[in-house]
């Protein structure tokens, strides 16, 4: 295949060939899902949320939004004060 797209390894399978591209970038801990397109020599980090591929390793993003970001328990799922 020319090139491939899919998710990074699950935590703890990861090998030296599979690790994240560019450890310290912002991509792999936003809530944003990247794609990670795979050739035989370069690996590309596309975000959903600007639809570009961002030079790498992106160490600032307006977009940024957390991963592990939960929203309050009051949160009426609106936008909106509840």
């Amino acid at each position: 295949m020319e090139g491939e797209r899919d998710a990074p390894p699950p935590s703890g399978e990861a090998n030296d060939t599979d690790a994240l591209p560019f450890p310290g970038s912002l991509c792999h801990r936003c809530a944003a899902p990247p794609q990670y397109i795979r050739t035989a020599r370069s690996t590309f980090i596309r975000c959903p949320i600007l639809k570009k591929y961002p030079p790498q390793p992106v160490l600032r993003c307006e977009a940024f939004v957390p991963a592990n970001l939960t929203p309050p328990e009051s949160y009426d799922g609106e936008g909106g004060p509840p």
